[in-house]
């Protein structure tokens, strides 16, 4: 669904609304790049479920949860590798193989 992320014309072009997950995404299609979200308005989506609450999908019973061997993985998890990877700045040809 349409949506703007401004009322004030010019400050923002229209992005995708998905009523399932709440959630607000680019749209894929470049005629949209061009088109103001204020147009739309930030109310439109939920003003049409007010008016035709039927329209208004189920809501995702389940999100995923990453897991590695049935154990969920700790969101810090992430993170401490980004720091690892950024500390860990050896080039490849200095671990010795290929030298002949």
């Amino acid at each position: 669904m349409p949506i703007g992320l401004s009322d004030v014309p010019g400050e923002a072009m229209v992005k995708i609304y998905c009523p399932r997950c709440q959630d607000v995404y680019a749209p894929k299609s470049t005629r949209h790049h061009h088109t103001d979200g204020a147009y739309f308005g930030t109310g439109f989506p939920h003003m049409l479920f007010l008016v035709h609450p039927e329209y208004r999908p189920k809501r995702a019973p389940k999100h995923f949860v990453a897991r590695l061997y049935g154990f969920k993985v700790h969101p810090l998890a992430y993170q401490m590798q980004y720091q690892a990877a950024a500390n860990f700045n050896v080039p490849l040809r200095s671990s010795g193989f290929g030298k002949r």
